[in-house]
């Protein structure tokens, strides 16, 4: 398991702000009653998860616990073998994943989601959904300066921090209302893990809802209002990470029940 700096005297990490979104009255996503399963093994089990609008909440649990699969279900990418999800309100169940993008959900998986072959400036315009006519390219390169001076260059060819900030360049050129992200700290050096994360902070405050798996624990817990624990493809604890015991979360990571300490 890979850790993190230290909080500082206020509890958030240093280097990265506390939580500023003001939480939402109605959910911006919701699953309800969600089971999944690769061939005949069940991945989740009757998964009841909800994000507020305009709201950071954070998905955390040990590896095999089934965040990337309830993220792959959110997006469309796989579709339940029971359940409903709702995107605004709205049941998405059978849309596409094409059609959910339209609808407003941005999912940013696990990996460098560029093309290495192509130039930066190729890549933000690949990145721009169909449909979306002057994409804010601009907003896209405020939030991320170290790309602006690399328009032409081969994105391949960039550091595997610039690459992801390519990659999450994607939450503003989509206009997303939803944005789902897979480990997007993954491998990366802590000073850009920091820009990353005041990037999705200031993403937040601009209204977009967030839902997070990370392996930074305490910089989710710093960052979200809302914290949901999945553990073997089911949801253990919601609620606000005021709640929970961290010590006892980081422990779920290295294979003791993650359930173990948290406050329900």
């Amino acid at each position: 398991m890979t850790t993190s700096p230290q909080p500082d005297a206020t509890g958030a990490p240093s280097g990265v702000p506390g939580p500023t979104t003001a939480p939402g009255t109605s959910s911006a996503l919701e699953l309800r009653g969600v089971s999944a399963s690769y061939g005949r093994t069940r991945a989740l089990w009757d998964v009841d998860l909800s994000v507020r609008t305009g709201t950071i909440a954070a998905l955390l649990g040990p590896n095999g616990a089934g965040k990337t699969t309830l993220l792959n279900l959110a997006s469309g990418l796989m579709r339940p073998t029971e359940g409903t999800v709702l995107l605004g309100g709205e049941d998405v169940t059978r849309l596409t994943p094409s059609r959910r993008a339209k609808a407003g959900m941005c999912l940013i998986p696990e990996g460098r989601g560029v093309f290495p072959r192509l130039s930066v400036r190729e890549n933000l315009r690949l990145l721009a959904p169909p449909g979306v006519r002057d994409a804010p390219v601009d907003e896209a390169l405020e939030a991320f300066p170290a790309l602006r001076d690399r328009l032409g260059q081969r994105a391949g060819s960039m550091s595997g921090g610039q690459q992801q900030m390519l990659a999450l360049a994607r939450c503003y050129l989509a206009r997303p209302k939803v944005v789902l992200l897979d480990e997007v700290s993954m491998g990366l050096a802590p000073r850009v893990v920091d820009e990353i994360f005041a990037s999705l902070q200031a993403l937040a405050r601009s209204g977009v809802t967030l839902l997070i798996v990370e392996q930074f624990v305490n910089r989710a817990l710093a960052m979200s209002d809302t914290v949901h624990l999945l553990n073997r493809g089911r949801v253990t604890f919601s609620g606000p990470p005021t709640e929970l015991d961290e010590e006892a979360v980081l422990a779920g990571y290295l294979g003791a029940d993650i359930a173990g300490g948290a406050s329900t």
